[in-house]
């Protein structure tokens, strides 16, 4: 067995293709070698801003061999009357790198045929791995790739060194004009010459010595140590933020923090302005004092130890005054206008060229939002915090401090809001009107925010798929997955019942008197869509037939996020199997009854008759005992994650359900269902039906056929 490194150095790769650079790498190269039959038993993935590298370990000296039988022309076709070989035959004998007295000849069903027993593999792991590395790179996935200089290989960035070494031994290859060598290169300012690799295992240790960290896991937890140490010595706490711990790990090779400061003057501007200066722009971590409040102190991560780090503190606390400066100016000059004269300037953003500006947006928003008030039946109180925050909805769109910071849409919204005045109900409702932007935002906190999000996600929605622009395949330019996500998640989180064709139709009346032209197949392909995507959201905790099976039996999200949950807990009894095998039985008879005929027990004339029925009777109970406990125990919650707890308490009413079985199988066994007597044959199928009808209040579970438990 033999150890495989190898690295790619760069030049200095984007933070954001770093980790996503790494994993590409050693997937495909696990790929590649499995491929040619010379899998590694372990790899491990390695990455900093200037490489990628991976160690491929227990790699075989050679791929396996085996011996495969081709088939070739027919034997009539492969030699001549003289038994000369022909054309045919020759071709097949060279094609494979046999000789033609290699050939053998076998009679088949078909007929006689030519074979030839062809050896494959056995070639030294050494031997395929330059080509194979090679390769790798080439079609290393990464967006954006160019030519550099002379370079003919397109890369993300110049690819500067390779090395590649089996053991000790050096593996030759050439990329974009770069030939592989024993080397590789430390920190670019701390320990820039090239060094030799001893061997595959001392990789990482010799990086170190070179103020390099190449464990990505190890790199993060130095930039965390060392965030937590500054500002412990300094009394203070760091801000959290993993998104830009992340970035800053893949920014530096091996972090040295430094502790600023900026002017108090600054801590006037709303905490999510500071924050979002100091992390998104200039990838500094603020920090916050015992009290748990923004201190005027941050940190940021160098890439280089210098002698005088107050060099370095002080570029950091330029940079970031000059940002500062212009946020504070932002946030007293948007000041001087009210929130109300701000939304005059709506009428000049342009929403989508066929839809209008935002002001015709937010407008239409009001329509819907008054008629999903009416349908949820929100009290007064929350149509009151609705009304007040629709003639400002968005208006901060129209703001100096939005439009420099556009990821503060909403927040500036609620801050002006306070900042004038308003109740903190509708300063909240403007913000949670926006959210959630992204998968990991959170969903509005108030029933007014939640009202306000789902009006303006649907206004889009019936907007965009009236105009046509469908998201197809893996492109969703106007982000309209997203927006659907966000409809989901926004009802789930709220417990809201009302039904998706209500919410789309609430939308469509909006656009009564627009230019684009709106229908029921747009609700229609509206709804679908949005039900796509909490498919996609509850697929994350359960099996797309249960999946399927709960959609399918609910009209609003809640509840089929709920009978997820109660179908994950019956598919797993031992009797369900069972049941379901019954159930089809049942509903193939069943769709010869009559929708309006009751049961009679009157009619009943065979011994399973009665049990069935009244099994039925508990049953029926049941299956309203497991909705209740799921509506009891699951009021609402985010499907982003999984519910706030387990369902439980539900055994004996799982077990009313699961006792139809007995009766069931008693019932189809033993009674002649299609009897003659016309009254008796109405009576039967009307009690197979009751059975499907109470089973398919539990979701559609013709889906759930043949699923494993």
């Amino acid at each position: 067995m033999a150890d495989l490194l190898f690295e790619i150095g760069t030049e200095e790769l984007p933070s954001w293709y770093v980790q996503e650079g790494s994993a590409a790498l050693a997937r495909l190269l696990a790929e590649r070698l499995a491929a040619a039959e010379v899998p590694a038993a372990r790899l491990t993935a390695y990455a900093t801003p200037r490489r990628l590298a991976v160690l491929a370990e227990g790699l075989p000296a050679a791929s396996a061999v085996r011996e495969d039988e081709l088939r070739g022309p027919p034997a009539g076709v492969a030699f001549a009357e003289d038994g000369t070989p022909t054309r045919a035959a020759l071709a097949f004998a060279e094609k494979n790198g046999v000789g033609v007295e290699a050939l053998e000849r076998r009679d088949t069903e078909k007929g006689s045929y030519l074979y030839a027993r062809v050896r494959r593999g056995g070639e030294p792991t050494a031997a395929l791995l330059p080509g194979l590395l090679a390769q790798v790179v080439k079609d290393l996935p990464a967006p954006r790739k160019m030519r550099w200089g002379t370079q003919e290989t397109p890369f993300l960035r110049p690819i500067v060194w390779l090395l590649a070494l089996l053991d000790d031994q050096a593996l030759e290859l050439e990329v974009a004009g770069v030939r592989s060598g024993t080397t590789s290169r430390g920190h670019r300012f701390l320990a820039p010459e090239p060094f030799a690799v001893e061997s595959p295992a001392r990789y990482v240790a010799q990086l170190q010595d070179a103020w390099v960290l190449a464990d990505r896991a190890a790199r993060r937890e130095a930039v965390a140590e060392g965030l937590a140490r500054v500002t412990a010595d300094a009394g203070l706490e760091p801000y959290q933020d993993a998104e830009l711990l992340d970035e800053v790990t893949d920014l530096v090779e091996w972090p040295f923090p430094v502790l600023g400061a900026f002017d108090d003057s600054y801590l006037e501007l709303p905490e999510e302005v500071l924050a979002t200066v100091m992390i998104r722009h200039q990838r500094f971590f603020p920090t916050r004092a015992r009290d748990g409040r923004l201190a005027a102190r941050f940190v940021g991560v160098s890439n280089n130890r210098v002698a005088d780090e107050a060099v370095v503190r002080r570029g950091y606390e330029k940079v970031l005054d000059g940002r500062l400066y212009d946020a504070r100016f932002f946030w007293r000059s948007d000041r001087r206008k009210s929130l109300s004269q701000h939304a005059w300037g709506l009428s000049g953003i342009a929403f989508q060229k066929e839809l209008g500006s935002m002001a015709d947006k937010t407008e239409r928003v009001g329509v819907t939002a008054g008629l999903v008030l009416g349908a949820l039946g929100l009290g007064a109180d929350t149509a009151s915090v609705v009304e007040k925050a629709l003639p400002v909805f968005r208006a901060d769109l129209a703001t100096e401090m939005v439009y420099e910071f556009p990821e503060l849409e909403g927040v500036m919204g609620r801050a002006y809001a306070l900042a004038e005045g308003q109740p903190t109900e509708v300063a909240d409702a403007l913000l949670g009107g926006v959210r959630p932007r992204t998968y990991d935002d959170d969903v509005p906190a108030t029933a007014a925010g939640a009202v306000l999000s789902l009006a303006d996600r649907l206004d889009k929605l019936v907007g965009f798929f009236a105009l046509g622009k469908r998201p197809s395949g893996s492109a969703d330019p106007f982000g309209l997955r997203r927006d659907g996500l966000a409809v989901a998640r926004v009802l789930a989180s709220r417990g809201w019942k009302i039904p998706l064709d209500t919410l789309v139709g609430a939308a469509l009346v909006a656009y009564a008197d627009a230019a684009v032209p709106v229908d029921e197949q747009v609700q229609h392909e509206v709804v679908d869509f949005v039900w796509d995507r909490v498919a996609a959201l509850l697929q994350e905790r359960a099996s797309v037939p249960v999946v399927r099976a709960a959609i399918r039996g609910s009209r609003s999200v809640i509840g089929a996020a709920r009978r997820v949950e109660l179908l994950r807990a019956l598919t797993q009894r031992e009797e369900f199997a069972d049941l379901m095998a019954l159930f089809k039985r049942a509903a193939n008879l069943a769709t010869k009854a009559e929708e309006t005929a009751e049961v009679a027990p009157a009619l009943f004339r065979e011994a399973p008759e009665a049990p069935l029925h009244a099994a039925l009777a508990r049953a029926r109970d049941g299956v309203h005992d497991l909705l209740a406990a799921a509506e009891a125990q699951l009021p609402a919650w985010d499907l982003r994650a999984g519910p706030p707890q387990a369902l439980s308490g539900v055994g004996q009413a799982s077990s009313e359900v699961v006792s139809l079985k007995g009766p069931l199988d008693a019932f189809l066994d033993g009674v002649l269902v299609m009897a003659e007597e016309p009254a008796v044959r109405r009576n039967r199928l009307a009690l197979l039906n009751e059975v499907v009808t109470v089973l398919r209040l539990l979701g559609a579970l013709e889906e759930l056929e043949g699923i494993e438990q």
